[in-house]
């Protein structure tokens, strides 16, 4: 990747750990992340600037991470989707992975995951459309 090329993705989990840790990983590998605890929070960030992606956790409490990223595929069909999981209620990690794909998202990382292979996946599309 191109040092120029800086990313901008948005954090969507309502883990204080999660959000924290995969902002301080984005920003040492030298990009802009801005994190939030909830696809609430996640939309409203979404409508008010651009981002090149999107990571999202699929179980919240309220809309969850299916529907923020099937609302995130319509409205900004050319951000880059990622799913985050750790499991649900009432739906396997497997069926989970599977909507989270119909809804667009280029990969799910199962936690705990290592945050760099996910900074990494970012990075190596981003190099390859440039």
């Amino acid at each position: 990747m191109t040092k120029s090329h800086r990313l901008s993705v948005l954090i969507v989990d309502d883990s204080l750990g999660v959000r924290e840790s995969l902002k301080a990983t984005l920003e040492m590998a030298g990009h802009e992340a801005v994190a939030v605890e909830n696809s609430r929070d996640g939309m409203a960030a979404l409508a008010s600037r651009r981002f090149d992606a999107l990571v999202t956790d699929l179980w919240m409490p309220g809309v969850d991470g299916i529907e923020l990223l099937r609302l995130t595929q319509k409205n900004h069909p050319a951000m880059r989707l990622v799913a985050i999981t750790g499991g649900g209620p009432g739906m396997s990690i497997e069926t989970a992975a599977a909507l989270a794909e119909t809804w667009s998202a280029e990969k799910v990382f199962l936690k705990p995951f290592d945050e760099r292979e996910l900074v990494s996946f970012l990075e190596q599309d981003a190099k390859d459309a440039d």
